[in-house]
């Protein structure tokens, strides 16, 4: 199997970031005897300041977490809430909300709330250590990758358009080149506040300055909003797959969709065959049409409006509409394009927990916002917001988006047994998948799960219509099975960065006495353990 790094293996405990100076912070965390909680606020604070345009604290969190000393999994909602004040008529005369720009911070920042509620419940070591690297880093800069330096550059116009983004993220009103320093003072400044004074200092003090600064330029969030948020402890959802139990955060979240993709494989016959057969990608791709036609009929905020889960994650549903599907390869689903910066951490330590975060701010740096107080860059989920009276994601105050954001663990013989996840939109569920059957139908190594050929179906940002896109590293006798099925599919270069850049662990366990984790090449990450 073609692989561009060894998998990693540890004894006493792994970390998969898709950054490199992430999983190095968190790894000393757990080296110092923290969780597997305290290892991942490290890395998403981290990650905070050195993926400016995947990750920040003025974005949105969900959180799987098993906790061995009790035997329970427990999933975090982080999913911020569109403003008290806000409403359909803020949009009058609108098809669609902006997705950049002030009206584009329609919804509170979940992320921070959510790092003190696993922190309180999971953590050990004092928060203050736990963003020290990440206020280090903001303070002194850090180096501009490649990959920022591209996106930076796609989005300058944006940022120009913001005085508190363009007097952060553009250089002589230019984007910063690779290897150049960037600098986010104002952003280690909150960091210290938050760790001196806990996570909600972020929404009692700094809220103050974000929401001044957004009333300065048209925005429509309050100091109430911030105020009375709060994220939630929520119960994962789950389905049976080849005898493995697999979860998902619930909605808003749309891991439902994950795991009615499993629901579809499991009724097809995937022995004998391997990971890269014709007859494997044409189940992949038409159990993600499926899937995402049901999904996108139900999936919001579950507050607001009565979602079948049961129902939707009942294996009879999958069986009885799975041979209509399997037999019309040309039916489509035509889905809303999403944004798809988003980055997922996977950790587990030595005392048995696991831990998978996901956080996001939805667009690429999100709605190219940025309190220059503060140094927040605000996230854009709320732009997802339907303004059609009678779509299920509609816009309500008070009301979560339907997100894309996921967070995946499989479960073998009562005991975690993969945490795996990925950057990505609409992706998120499909790669999400490819990891998983590629570890459990075909037995590959994280790594190897995760180098290994993807398909993406779907429509996204900037696409017209559907594509279906299969990496060039697959064999061209799949390219042409396809075709001849009737999938238009079109060949991406491997490794395509579109496809997600997914992070996975496979705990130790009976299976093994060693954790084995991995990284995306698609990304900057890296699997380290000790």
């Amino acid at each position: 199997m073609r692989t561009t790094r060894p998998v990693s293996y540890a004894e006493n405990g792994m970390v998969a970031t898709a950054h490199y100076l992430a999983t190095g912070a968190a790894l000393d965390v757990l080296k110092e005897g923290g969780t597997a909680v305290d290892a991942a606020i490290c890395a998403a604070a981290t990650m905070s300041v050195v993926l400016p345009h995947m990750i920040g604290i003025g974005g949105d969190a969900f959180w799987m977490i098993h906790d061995a000393k009790s035997n329970t999994l427990t999933s975090l909602n982080g999913s911020g809430t569109c403003g008290k004040n806000i409403s359909l008529n803020d949009y009058q005369g609108l098809d669609a909300i902006p997705h950049r720009g002030p009206r584009a911070a329609i919804t509170v920042p979940g992320a921070v709330d959510s790092w003190g509620l696993a922190h309180a419940r999971f953590g050990t070591l004092p928060l203050s250590r736990l963003l020290e690297p990440a206020i280090r880093y903001a303070r002194e800069g850090v180096a501009v990758t490649q990959d920022i330096s591209r996106w930076i550059s796609d989005d300058a116009e944006v940022f120009r358009q913001d005085p508190g983004s363009a007097g952060i993220f553009l250089k002589n009103g230019n984007a910063y080149q690779p290897g150049e320093r960037l600098q986010q003072t104002a952003l280690a400044d909150t960091l210290e506040g938050i760790a001196k004074n806990g996570t909600r200092h972020f929404y009692e003090h700094t809220a103050h300055s974000i929401v001044n600064y957004l009333k300065s330029q048209g925005g429509l969030l309050t100091l109430d909003d911030f105020h009375q948020y709060h994220a939630k402890w929520v119960q994962p959802i789950s389905t049976t797959y080849r005898g493995f139990q697999a979860f998902q955060v619930p909605p808003p979240s749309q891991g439902i969709a994950g795991l009615m993709i499993l629901n579809f494989l499991n009724g097809i016959d995937l022995s004998g065959l391997d990971e890269n057969s014709p007859e494997y990608y044409n189940a992949m791709i038409q159990a993600i049409k499926w899937a995402f036609n049901k999904r996108d009929q139900y999936l919001t905020d579950p507050e607001f409006s009565d979602i079948p889960i049961d129902e939707l994650l009942d294996p009879k549903l999958a069986n009885a509409e799975r041979a209509e599907w399997l037999a019309d390869t040309k039916r489509t689903h035509e889905n809303r394009p999403g944004g798809s910066d988003t980055t997922f951490i996977s950790i587990a330590d030595k005392y048995g927990n696991a831990v998978g975060l996901v956080q996001s701010l939805y667009f690429d740096f999100g709605a190219c916002v940025t309190d220059p107080v503060s140094g927040v860059l605000m996230q854009n989920r709320g732009s997802f917001f339907s303004l059609q009276p009678d779509h299920p994601n509609v816009l309500k105050a008070g009301k979560q988006s339907a997100s894309t954001l996921m967070s995946g663990m499989l479960f073998k013989d009562g005991k975690p047994y993969l945490v795996y996840g990925t950057q990505g939109g609409e992706v998120q569920p499909q790669t999400q998948t490819l990891v998983a059957t590629r570890v459990v139908d075909f037995g590959l190594n994280v790594q190897q799960a995760i180098d290994a050929p993807r398909v993406l179906y779907g429509r996204s940002w900037g696409d017209t219509s559907n594509k279906l896109l299969l990496e060039s590293a697959a064999p061209d006798a799949a390219f042409d099975a396809l075709r001849e099925q009737g999938h238009p599919v079109e060949a991406a270069q491997w490794p395509f960065p579109r496809m997600g850049t997914a992070q996975a662990i496979r705990l130790r366990g009976p299976w093994s006495p060693f954790f084995e984790g991995g990284a995306d090449p698609r990304g900057e990450g890296i699997a380290l353990g000790f």
